[in-house]
């Protein structure tokens, strides 16, 4: 009699299991659904110069982020994150509007990126910054969703260095 629990008893214990896997599974799937990468304007950057930095943030097909600029004040905005290197100081951020789009699960239009996103970030290499390539650790904060399915908020780093400009078109308006 005994042994017929046990595999009741071993069916019940991975049933309680499967939320705690999703909540987990949740923050590693936001994290794959966006990419982001830094570009600068300049390279390399002289000291006491200003220059741009573009964050590309590059969003899955089928998926949506929130804008920096929320509709609603329950929602996660899309920010950049992080401290400028020594030397080096942040003068501006600018985000771009959100598209404004209807979803099955709001009753009200959400300001949302698709697809691609640039971020631009004015910064200033100061007289003190150091030489050489300097890692710029900025991160992504954003909540993705799809119709169907919010994501957990997630935080991307988005690597790149001032020694290393790329993309002139980015820096074009």
């Amino acid at each position: 009699m005994a042994r017929r629990w046990i595999p009741v008893a071993v069916g019940a214990a991975l049933v309680a299991l499967v939320p705690a896997a999703r909540a987990q599974m949740g923050p590693a799937l936001a994290r794959t659904v966006v990419t982001a990468a830094n570009y600068v304007s300049l390279a390399p950057v002289p000291r006491g110069r200003m220059f741009e930095v573009a964050v590309v943030a590059t969003i899955k097909t089928t998926y949506h982020i929130n804008a920096h600029k929320v509709l609603d004040e329950f929602l996660i905005p899309t920010e950049i994150e992080g401290q400028a290197p020594a030397g080096f100081r942040v003068v501006a951020t600018e985000y771009p509007a959100g598209e404004q789009r209807q979803f099955s699960f709001s009753k009200k239009k959400l300001a949302v990126y698709t697809g691609q996103v640039i971020v631009r970030m004015k910064v200033e290499a100061e007289a003190k910054a150091p030489l050489g390539a300097t890692e710029l650790p900025f991160s992504l904060r954003y909540q993705a969703c799809n119709d169907p399915r919010r994501l957990p908020p997630g935080t991307i780093p988005t690597p790149g260095t001032p020694a290393k400009a790329g993309h002139p078109e980015l820096f074009r308006r």
